[in-house]
Protein backbone atom coordinates (compact mmCIF):
# COMPACT_ATOMS: atom_id res chain seq x y z
CA UNK A 1 0.00 0.00 0.00
CA UNK A 2 0.98 3.40 -0.75
CA UNK A 3 1.20 5.74 1.89
CA UNK A 4 2.43 9.50 1.56
CA UNK A 5 3.46 11.20 5.15
CA UNK A 6 5.30 14.30 6.09
CA UNK A 7 7.38 13.92 9.92
CA UNK A 8 9.90 15.65 11.44
CA UNK A 9 10.33 13.06 13.70
CA UNK A 10 14.04 12.85 14.94
CA UNK A 11 16.55 10.03 15.51
CA UNK A 12 17.45 10.40 19.02
CA UNK A 13 20.67 7.52 18.89
CA UNK A 14 22.20 9.88 15.83
CA UNK A 15 21.16 13.26 16.82
CA UNK A 16 19.71 13.97 12.86
CA UNK A 17 16.39 15.29 11.48
CA UNK A 18 15.09 12.04 9.84
CA UNK A 19 11.54 12.29 7.47
CA UNK A 20 9.19 9.16 8.25
CA UNK A 21 10.22 7.46 5.04
CA UNK A 22 13.99 7.34 5.50
CA UNK A 23 13.19 6.07 9.13
CA UNK A 24 10.72 3.26 7.59
CA UNK A 25 13.52 2.48 5.31
CA UNK A 26 16.02 2.08 8.10
CA UNK A 27 13.39 -0.42 9.85
CA UNK A 28 13.02 -2.24 6.86
CA UNK A 29 16.59 -2.70 6.77
CA UNK A 30 16.85 -4.12 10.17
CA UNK A 31 14.08 -6.20 9.51
CA UNK A 32 15.74 -7.90 6.93
CA UNK A 33 19.00 -7.95 8.41
CA UNK A 34 17.42 -9.92 11.35
CA UNK A 35 16.91 -13.90 11.52
CA UNK A 36 14.78 -13.37 15.28
CA UNK A 37 12.36 -10.14 15.37
CA UNK A 38 9.99 -9.78 18.12
CA UNK A 39 7.50 -7.15 18.99
CA UNK A 40 6.45 -5.45 22.00
CA UNK A 41 3.56 -3.68 22.20
CA UNK A 42 1.65 -1.24 24.78
CA UNK A 43 -1.29 0.61 24.85
CA UNK A 44 -0.21 2.69 22.13
CA UNK A 45 -1.28 0.04 19.07
CA UNK A 46 -4.60 0.07 20.38
CA UNK A 47 -5.56 3.54 21.15
CA UNK A 48 -6.41 4.50 17.49
CA UNK A 49 -9.68 2.61 17.91
CA UNK A 50 -10.94 4.14 20.56
CA UNK A 51 -9.64 1.92 23.57
CA UNK A 52 -7.86 4.28 26.14
CA UNK A 53 -4.39 3.76 27.97
CA UNK A 54 -5.19 2.29 31.44
CA UNK A 55 -2.71 4.74 33.09
CA UNK A 56 -4.84 7.58 31.13
CA UNK A 57 -8.40 6.89 33.28
CA UNK A 58 -9.73 8.38 35.75
CA UNK A 59 -8.28 6.72 38.82
CA UNK A 60 -11.74 5.68 40.34
CA UNK A 61 -12.49 3.88 36.78
CA UNK A 62 -9.02 2.22 37.05
CA UNK A 63 -9.67 0.72 40.20
CA UNK A 64 -12.91 -0.15 39.89
CA UNK A 65 -12.25 -2.12 36.67
CA UNK A 66 -9.60 -3.66 38.79
CA UNK A 67 -11.45 -5.06 41.43
CA UNK A 68 -13.54 -7.88 41.03
CA UNK A 69 -15.67 -7.05 44.16
CA UNK A 70 -17.36 -4.28 42.08
CA UNK A 71 -18.35 -6.86 39.53
CA UNK A 72 -19.73 -8.68 42.15
CA UNK A 73 -21.69 -5.79 44.09
CA UNK A 74 -22.97 -3.82 40.52
CA UNK A 75 -22.29 -6.06 37.68
CA UNK A 76 -24.59 -3.61 34.93
CA UNK A 77 -22.74 -0.60 36.09
CA UNK A 78 -18.87 -2.82 35.35
CA UNK A 79 -20.06 -4.06 32.42
CA UNK A 80 -21.54 -0.84 31.57
CA UNK A 81 -18.00 0.83 31.44
CA UNK A 82 -15.58 -2.30 30.52
CA UNK A 83 -18.19 -2.92 27.39
CA UNK A 84 -18.02 0.97 26.64
CA UNK A 85 -14.18 1.12 27.16
CA UNK A 86 -12.83 -1.53 25.86
CA UNK A 87 -15.39 -4.46 24.43
CA UNK A 88 -17.00 -2.63 22.00
CA UNK A 89 -14.60 -0.86 20.05
CA UNK A 90 -12.82 -4.16 19.82
CA UNK A 91 -15.76 -5.36 18.01
CA UNK A 92 -17.05 -2.26 15.96
CA UNK A 93 -13.59 -1.11 15.03
CA UNK A 94 -11.42 -4.24 15.55
CA UNK A 95 -7.92 -4.42 15.21
CA UNK A 96 -5.73 -1.73 13.86
CA UNK A 97 -3.90 -1.30 11.01
CA UNK A 98 -0.65 -1.79 13.05
CA UNK A 99 -2.25 -5.49 14.61
CA UNK A 100 -3.02 -6.32 11.09
CA UNK A 101 0.74 -5.61 9.33
CA UNK A 102 2.50 -7.43 12.65
CA UNK A 103 0.44 -10.10 12.06
CA UNK A 104 1.44 -10.49 8.06
CA UNK A 105 4.81 -10.00 8.96
CA UNK A 106 4.54 -13.11 11.55
CA UNK A 107 2.66 -15.04 8.13
CA UNK A 108 6.12 -13.72 6.17
CA UNK A 109 8.50 -15.24 8.39
CA UNK A 110 9.74 -11.86 9.48
CA UNK A 111 8.51 -11.85 12.84
CA UNK A 112 8.85 -14.65 15.49
CA UNK A 113 6.15 -13.66 17.68
CA UNK A 114 4.44 -10.89 20.15
CA UNK A 115 4.98 -9.66 23.94
CA UNK A 116 1.88 -7.60 24.79
CA UNK A 117 0.83 -6.06 27.88
CA UNK A 118 -2.49 -5.10 26.12
CA UNK A 119 -5.05 -7.56 27.29
CA UNK A 120 -7.97 -6.81 24.73
CA UNK A 121 -6.90 -9.58 22.23
CA UNK A 122 -6.68 -7.62 19.24
CA UNK A 123 -3.23 -9.56 18.23
CA UNK A 124 -4.85 -12.54 17.75
CA UNK A 125 -8.04 -11.36 16.08
CA UNK A 126 -5.22 -9.27 13.68
CA UNK A 127 -4.39 -13.09 12.84
CA UNK A 128 -1.19 -13.64 14.97
CA UNK A 129 -0.41 -16.68 16.22
CA UNK A 130 2.41 -16.42 18.84
CA UNK A 131 1.38 -14.06 21.36
CA UNK A 132 2.69 -13.57 25.07
CA UNK A 133 -0.23 -11.81 26.53
CA UNK A 134 1.39 -11.28 29.58
CA UNK A 135 -1.13 -9.17 31.70
CA UNK A 136 -4.09 -11.67 30.48
CA UNK A 137 -6.46 -11.50 27.80
CA UNK A 138 -10.32 -10.73 27.18
CA UNK A 139 -10.42 -14.20 25.61
CA UNK A 140 -10.10 -16.10 28.91
CA UNK A 141 -12.51 -15.29 31.18
CA UNK A 142 -13.67 -17.15 34.48
CA UNK A 143 -17.21 -18.36 35.76
CA UNK A 144 -16.83 -16.88 39.23
CA UNK A 145 -19.30 -19.92 40.55
CA UNK A 146 -18.49 -23.07 38.89
CA UNK A 147 -14.76 -21.98 37.66
CA UNK A 148 -15.43 -22.50 34.02
CA UNK A 149 -13.59 -20.47 31.27
CA UNK A 150 -14.85 -18.92 27.90
CA UNK A 151 -13.75 -17.15 25.27
CA UNK A 152 -13.87 -13.39 24.40
CA UNK A 153 -17.39 -13.92 22.34
CA UNK A 154 -19.11 -14.74 25.93
CA UNK A 155 -18.36 -11.48 27.15
CA UNK A 156 -19.11 -9.01 23.56
CA UNK A 157 -22.32 -11.30 22.85
CA UNK A 158 -23.83 -10.42 26.39
CA UNK A 159 -25.02 -7.24 28.14
CA UNK A 160 -23.69 -8.56 31.12
CA UNK A 161 -21.62 -11.57 30.54
CA UNK A 162 -22.88 -14.86 32.67
CA UNK A 163 -21.82 -18.96 33.10
CA UNK A 164 -24.41 -20.83 30.25
CA UNK A 165 -24.21 -23.56 32.66
CA UNK A 166 -25.06 -22.03 36.08
CA UNK A 167 -25.90 -18.40 35.86
CA UNK A 168 -22.30 -17.24 37.64
CA UNK A 169 -21.07 -13.91 36.57
CA UNK A 170 -17.88 -13.96 34.52
CA UNK A 171 -14.52 -12.40 35.23
CA UNK A 172 -11.88 -11.84 32.89
CA UNK A 173 -8.41 -13.01 33.14
CA UNK A 174 -7.03 -9.60 33.86
CA UNK A 175 -9.39 -9.51 36.70
CA UNK A 176 -9.61 -12.80 37.97
CA UNK A 177 -5.61 -14.10 38.06
CA UNK A 178 -3.53 -10.76 36.73
CA UNK A 179 -0.48 -10.79 35.60
CA UNK A 180 0.77 -13.07 38.22
CA UNK A 181 -1.17 -16.17 36.78
CA UNK A 182 -0.31 -15.64 33.42
CA UNK A 183 3.07 -17.87 33.64
CA UNK A 184 3.00 -19.45 30.30
CA UNK A 185 2.89 -16.05 28.59
CA UNK A 186 5.50 -15.12 30.39
CA UNK A 187 7.41 -18.07 29.67
CA UNK A 188 6.86 -17.79 26.36
CA UNK A 189 7.79 -13.76 26.62
CA UNK A 190 11.16 -14.69 27.91
CA UNK A 191 11.81 -17.33 25.08
CA UNK A 192 10.93 -15.26 22.49
CA UNK A 193 13.07 -11.92 24.07
CA UNK A 194 16.17 -14.23 24.74
CA UNK A 195 16.54 -15.32 21.12
CA UNK A 196 15.41 -11.56 19.76
CA UNK A 197 18.17 -9.85 17.55
CA UNK A 198 15.95 -7.19 16.74
CA UNK A 199 13.00 -5.94 19.16
CA UNK A 200 10.51 -3.64 17.90
CA UNK A 201 8.53 -1.76 20.30
CA UNK A 202 5.11 -0.04 19.59
CA UNK A 203 2.94 1.96 21.64
CA UNK A 204 4.79 1.21 25.40
CA UNK A 205 6.08 2.80 27.91
CA UNK A 206 7.84 0.37 30.14
CA UNK A 207 5.54 -1.92 31.98
CA UNK A 208 7.64 -4.59 30.28
CA UNK A 209 11.15 -4.02 29.77
CA UNK A 210 13.03 -7.22 29.87
CA UNK A 211 14.93 -6.76 26.45
CA UNK A 212 17.44 -9.10 25.19
CA UNK A 213 20.78 -6.79 26.07
CA UNK A 214 22.66 -7.66 22.93
CA UNK A 215 19.35 -7.28 21.10
CA UNK A 216 19.07 -4.38 18.89
CA UNK A 217 15.55 -2.01 19.51
CA UNK A 218 13.55 -0.30 17.15
CA UNK A 219 11.08 2.18 19.40
CA UNK A 220 7.68 3.52 17.22
CA UNK A 221 5.86 6.47 19.78
CA UNK A 222 4.84 9.91 19.33
CA UNK A 223 6.10 10.46 22.77
CA UNK A 224 9.52 9.98 24.84
CA UNK A 225 9.67 6.92 27.25
CA UNK A 226 11.98 5.03 28.96
CA UNK A 227 12.91 3.08 25.92
CA UNK A 228 14.46 5.98 24.58
CA UNK A 229 18.61 5.59 25.44
CA UNK A 230 17.80 1.99 24.78
CA UNK A 231 16.60 2.20 21.07
CA UNK A 232 18.75 2.13 18.48
CA UNK A 233 15.99 4.42 16.07
CA UNK A 234 13.38 6.11 17.66
CA UNK A 235 10.57 6.76 15.29
CA UNK A 236 8.26 9.62 16.56
CA UNK A 237 5.19 8.75 15.06
CA UNK A 238 1.84 6.96 15.56
CA UNK A 239 2.21 3.61 14.68
CA UNK A 240 -0.25 3.38 12.24
CA UNK A 241 1.84 6.01 10.35
CA UNK A 242 4.68 3.76 10.18
CA UNK A 243 3.07 0.14 9.49
CA UNK A 244 1.25 1.86 6.82
CA UNK A 245 4.64 2.91 5.39
CA UNK A 246 5.90 -0.43 6.48
CA UNK A 247 3.78 -2.35 4.70
CA UNK A 248 4.60 -0.54 0.99
CA UNK A 249 7.53 -2.04 1.23
CA UNK A 250 7.61 -5.86 2.12
CA UNK A 251 4.70 -6.34 0.98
Amino acid sequence: MAVEIQSDSIDKKEGVNMDLMTQVDQLSTMLTQSKHTVALTGAGISTPIGIPDLSQLPESVAEMLGDERELIRDPKKFYGILHRLFLDPITKSGPTLSHRVLAALERAGKLDGIVTTNVDYLHELAGSRTVADVWGSFNTNYCLRCGRTYSISALTSQAIPTCPKDGGFLATEPLHGGPSESVPALRLALRLMQSAELVIIVGSTGFYSDLNETAKVVQINPSSTIFDDRSDLNIRAKSDDVFAQLAGQTA
